[in-house]
């Protein structure tokens, strides 16, 4: 059954003289340059892959990376609510599960092991000022039409995936390998080829649902996608700062 909300036809997003549009994630891709190089050479992400991130501040990130991952996977179920056909509902759908219960496994895993959190301590783990700002924008976006709502679900794929293989190349460089890197399990995960196909298949449906909305609307997608996109930054910024709630000050 396709949902009520879907993606407007309205002012096709076709120029009048008949010539082919854009992809979107062409065109969302290349407006997130700066950041995507950001990223790449932030201090998180080097320590990182070369494994001299401290334990710390790794079990911060994932910590808040699972509490992420809760909000991420009730978005990801709205958009299977809004997908106009039955391959999208599926993929969103199976994505929210994936998000929820498999990427959460090896968040419970690797800090229990190595930050001594049983899981009833991980679920109640409190998202960061950091945390809780980038999953606001997403229940945002996610109250708007399913073409703004997969814009701005699409980052946490693809720039995953993109540092994902950044983290491959430089982590095979560490003494040993990957196999001898002390965050090769969570490095592996984003890596692979299935998370890769997952990123393509993410990026597919958000050029579908751009294909025939008003300018207007395109453009709402690409303010979404780039303040997700923001967001991913910050993220990845805060395993370094683990950034806190602010305290009354003392009068």
């Amino acid at each position: 059954m396709t949902s009520a909300v879907s993606v407007s036809t309205s002012t096709p997003a076709v120029p009048a003289d008949g010539a082919a549009v854009r992809p979107f994630t062409e065109e969302a891709w290349e407006r997130i340059a700066g950041w995507r190089d950001a990223v790449d050479r932030m201090p998180f992400v080097r320590a990182l892959a070369a494994g001299s991130l401290p334990a710390g501040s790794f079990a911060f990130y994932l910590s808040q990376d699972a509490a992420y991952l809760r909000e991420y996977s009730r978005v990801l179920a709205r958009a299977a609510q809004l997908a106009p056909d039955a391959a999208a509902q599926g993929f969103l759908a199976r994505s929210s599960v994936e998000a929820l219960e498999v990427e959460t496994a090896l968040h419970r895993d690797w800090l229990g092991t190595h930050a001594g959190l049983g899981a009833d301590e991980v679920a109640a783990v409190e998202p960061s000022p950091v945390t809780a700002a980038y999953t606001g924008h997403l229940h945002a976006a996610a109250s708007g039409t399913y073409a703004e709502t997969v814009a701005a679900l699409l980052p946490c794929f693809w720039l995953y995936a993109h540092v994902g293989s950044v983290l491959v190349d430089l982590a095979g460089r560490h003494p040993g390998g990957l196999a001898g890197h002390p965050y090769a399990a969570w490095i592996g995960t984003y890596g692979d080829e299935g998370f890769q196909e997952s990123t393509r298949q993410a990026r597919l449906l958000a050029d579908a649902a751009a294909r025939w909305v008003s300018p207007e609307e395109r453009a709402r997608m690409l303010r979404a996608f780039e303040i997700s996109s923001v967001h991913e930054y910050r993220f990845f910024e805060q395993g370094l700062t683990c950034p806190t709630w602010p305290t009354p000050p003392t009068v």
